[in-house]
């Protein structure tokens, strides 16, 4: 008798188990399958199905007392309430843009027997031929460790399994609510194709006691490998340990871990369809944990999409590079053959291999340089000046900015404004430019064109301030009504802030009136005349005015 088998607490005989209550039950399969054709049977490993491929087929899986008790003291033979079961998981899978894959599992026990379960509170023997819990599967690709079909190295993943109570959970096969099991995957391919996978994670089960021993929630494991052995005709060996260790227990109850050992042949045949078959033994540490398992699965890949090719480049065995030809490089600068456009020059290979030019001599070569023919000047950026002129407009290299709802221009914008005064004095030709204001779509539009008409008006004060003559400017608001973006987001409404500088074309004669519009006429209204002051003494021309 091993230690690690349940002694249960209390004689048993045939009286007492007949007014015995039964225990509530729970799901003592410990085989449960994954539907990928790469996972390790119950071990996964971290690579997702190809995006929109499909993976079907049968699970059948035979194991020998997986739910088994012995009498305390050891003078009666052990009792199988669960002697032996023979299980079919259909499994279902496909793969989603090369990141994650989702699958079902739908277990239906075909055939289990065992001993009378009169010993725990019922007569008769297990039910057969009942459904088990429906399966739910998820599995994502971590960032960073997402490894291609055909590449090596490390890989990792986050799984989700749900399991629907739709299971029998008289019959031992189902858990009678929901649970659920976050996991987590981490594994090595290596180029020989050799595969080792780590699982781990957490399964939320609900917390019964059955015949003395505590079964909740557990921490599942598993570790597996792969190794192939006739890789070009898709032959491999997969062999893993996998378990779970209960959470849950009481005082002095040995600790709960239904673990087994499993070995089992691969075949990844070029039709599609890859066949595994194995078997293996339990460790003896629980009351679910079989003695003796076997397992066979038919998985169908249609040929011709992106998985079932990535199964036929892994029956490949990798092939050794071929020497590189020799370097072509006569003017030795690093850049070799068809690739230098200047083979016979050096230059640098940003600039295929042709020298750096510098056409407006700022000290930014052109492929660098946003505005190759305008130097940029000390304040310039990208090779281009803070403003420079582009045909009827004089363009600024970043918007102005405005303290919140006023006309003062902040001191950040000064650098700008003394460029565009620059531009101006060098370009007298220049008969007239309209600075013009406008505004984003929030607040009134009454609001909106009188901040536009201030703040064109302190942008044109300040370019007179820097020296640029007033008859040669004129300032004009227009609100809202002239947008260049959307409104309705926060980037094109930062575009809509904007102050235009627009070149007018040059007029023949004398140099017409600024535009007025109908504000700035209501702001213009007759100064109204002091009344006389009836005192015949008059202040003095120095003095200050009220």
């Amino acid at each position: 008798m091993k230690p690690s088998h349940l002694f249960l607490l209390v004689a048993l005989g045939v009286s007492t188990a007949a007014t015995a209550q039964p225990d509530a039950r729970f799901n003592v399969q410990l085989f449960r399958p994954s539907g990928a054709p790469q996972d390790l049977v119950v071990v996964q490993q971290s690579r997702p199905l190809s995006h929109l491929s499909v993976s079907v087929g049968p699970y059948f899986s035979y194991s020998l007392n997986p739910l088994s008790l012995i009498p305390e003291g050891g003078d009666l033979s052990k009792i199988s309430l669960v002697g032996n079961r023979l299980q079919l998981d259909v499994m279902a899978t496909v793969g989603l843009f090369d990141w994650a894959e989702v699958g079902v599992d739908m277990p239906l026990i075909l055939a289990q027997g065992g001993d009378n379960l009169e010993v725990i509170g019922t007569e008769g023997s297990v039910e057969s031929f009942v459904f088990g819990d429906l399966r739910l599967t998820g599995k994502v690709a971590i960032p960073g460790l997402r490894r291609p079909a055909e590449g090596k190295g490390w890989g990792g993943a986050v799984t989700l399994n749900v399991s629907l109570p739709t299971g029998a959970q008289e019959a031992f096969a189902g858990d009678g609510e929901l649970t659920w099991a976050p996991g987590l995957v981490l594994d090595y391919r290596f180029e020989n194709g050799i595969l080792l996978a780590l699982n781990g994670g957490f399964w939320k089960r609900p917390d019964r006691v059955f015949s003395g021993v505590s079964v909740g929630d557990m921490a599942p494991f598993g570790v597996g490998a792969e190794v192939p052995i006739l890789r070009g005709s898709g032959l491999t060996v997969v062999g893993m340990v996998h378990g779970a260790v209960g959470l849950t227990k009481q005082p002095d109850e040995p600790r709960q871990i239904p673990a087994e050992a499993l070995f089992g042949l691969r075949w990844y045949s070029s039709t599609g369809l890859n066949f595994t078959f194995g078997g293996g033994m339990g460790c003896g540490c629980s009351i679910a944990s079989p003695t003796l398992s076997f397992f066979t699965s038919i998985l169908w890949i249609p040929a011709k999409t992106r998985e079932w090719e990535a199964l036929e480049r892994f029956k490949e065995p990798p092939q050794p590079l071929p020497p590189p030809p020799p370097p072509v490089d006569p003017d030795g600068d690093g850049v070799i053959g068809e690739s230098d456009a200047c083979p016979d020059v050096p230059g640098p290979v940003a600039n295929m291999g042709c020298p750096d030019t510098d056409k407006d001599s700022d000290g930014i070569v052109d492929r660098l340089d946003r505005c190759p023919d305008q130097p940029a000047g000390s304040r310039g950026k990208d090779g281009c000046p803070l403003a420079r002129r582009d045909g009827n407009r004089i363009v600024i290299l970043e918007q102005l900015n405005f303290a919140t709802d006023q006309d003062i221009i902040l001191s950040e914008s000064f650098p700008i404004l003394e460029e565009v005064a620059r531009v101006m004095n060098e370009n007298p030709e220049i008969d007239r430019m309209h600075v013009e204001g406008h505004t984003d779509s929030r607040a009134t539009d009454a609001y909106n064109l009188d901040l536009s008409r201030r703040r064109a008006s302190s942008v044109m004060r300040f370019l007179v301030e820097s020296g640029v003559a007033a008859e040669r400017l004129c300032s004009q608001g227009f609100g809202r009504s002239r947008p260049v973006a959307d409104n309705a987001t926060e980037e094109g409404m930062a575009l809509n802030r904007r102050v235009d500088f627009t070149i007018q074309p040059p007029s023949d004669g004398p140099r017409p009136p600024c535009p007025e519009d109908e504000g700035a006429k209501k702001r213009k209204r007759p100064t109204k005349k002091a009344p006389k002051s009836k005192s015949k003494s008059k202040a003095p021309a120095s003095a200050p005015k009220p």
